[in-house]
């Protein structure tokens, strides 16, 4: 099948260069239902949907949510282009977007000493205004689920072209980037064809695993990348419930993903105690015959990869694939270099229960 060009959000880890890879080991046994336990920006679920697979995904964001329901259920492409168009002709509001992630503001730049300097918030006051008048304007049409998804999906794809950062959404970057200059431009999602498939939304852990013949799990395990707060600009406009937010830091926070502030628990994937334990839990629960895991070297990793073998050998036949690939930690701005990044594949076929 010829391979479809995906348009979805920039994310931390993205597995769109590795697609390939993840399709030939599922094709190995002859699978025809892929369970993605950790979706993100849905390009592995969309990718599989497109080659045929039934797809069954999940992920604990609201945003992820929303991406994995149109790659897997689909929309009308008649009643969405048209409010597409709409959306691009309307005119500009000043709203919560514009009032909390628009145009400049003096702060403390840590590693200056204390300095205070003029950074940017993340876009320019005309993109904010457009996003502003579009999400809200979605909220005033009678929509199927479907159709309303892909718009607000819409909305957040045109969102992350024009932010100014490429790697998250926990800062902006001191000056603005050509990307974030030009003009906002909304489209149409894209279309996948395929088996229907269903997105869950919900913590794994807790999730009764659905029974497929490969389960394809890219967790996270890096310290530091907690993908509700690297993410939460996306989350904001997916939930458009504009709640109070956190102004002292670099870009303002809901309570929500001010996890170390409210002292709110980030997960047990991402604590070297209980990592382990996750892991155990998930491979145990799962029903399968297959298993695919991508784990990296990155150095911030909870668990090694060797820790991460002797885990997976416990639950089945365990082989281990690599791959290198380029890996950009910060923008370009910063003086940081590409470096190699080992990207390993543990593939686990399961002891039958």
């Amino acid at each position: 099948m010829q391979v479809l060009k995906i348009k979805t959000v920039a994310y931390k880890g993205s597995k769109r260069k590795l697609l390939q890879d993840i399709e030939k080991y599922i094709k190995e046994v002859d699978a025809k239902t892929v369970f993605d336990g950790f979706s993100g920006t849905g390009i592995v679920s969309a990718h599989l949907r497109s080659q045929g697979y039934e797809v069954y995904a999940n992920d604990l964001n609201y945003s992820s949510y929303i991406y994995g329901k149109v790659f897997l259920e689909g929309y009308d492409s008649t009643i969405v282009n048209k409010v597409v168009q709409q959306l691009n002709s309307l005119d500009p509001k000043k709203g919560w977007i514009t009032q909390n992630y628009s145009g400049e503001k003096e702060r403390v730049v840590r590693g200056t000493g204390g300095q205070s300097q003029l950074r940017p918030l993340g876009f320019q006051a005309k993109n904010a205004n457009k996003i502003d008048a579009a999400r809200d304007y979605i909220e005033t049409l009678s929509l199927h689920e479907r159709n309303k998804n892909a718009l607000i999906f819409s909305i957040i794809l045109a969102s992350d072209r024009v932010f100014n950062n490429s790697n998250d959404q926990k800062s902006s970057l001191k000056e603005w980037q050509t990307k974030a200059l030009r003009d906002i431009q909304f489209e149409s999602p894209t279309l996948i064809t395929g088996p229907v498939g269903k997105q869950f939304k919900g913590d794994i852990l807790k999730l009764e695993s659905p029974e497929v013949d490969v389960v394809y799990l890219d967790p996270p395990y890096t310290h530091g990348v907690l993908y509700d707060a690297c993410y939460h600009i996306n989350e904001n406009i997916a939930l458009w419930d504009k709640p109070e937010l956190d102004h002292s830091y670099a870009l303002p926070r809901a309570s929500r993903v001010a996890i170390r502030k409210v002292k709110k628990k980030s997960g047990g994937f991402y604590n070297k105690g209980t990592a382990a334990c996750c892991f155990k839990q998930i491979l145990g629960s799962l029903k399968c015959k297959r298993v695919i895991l991508s784990y990296s070297d990155a150095p911030r990793n909870v668990l090694t990869i060797q820790d991460m073998c002797n885990i997976g050998k416990q639950y089945g036949n365990l082989t281990v694939y690599s791959k290198d690939h380029k890996i950009c930690t910060q923008a370009s701005i910063f003086n940081k270099v590409s470096t190699e990044l080992k990207e390993y594949f543990l593939i686990i076929d399961m002891e039958e229960k």
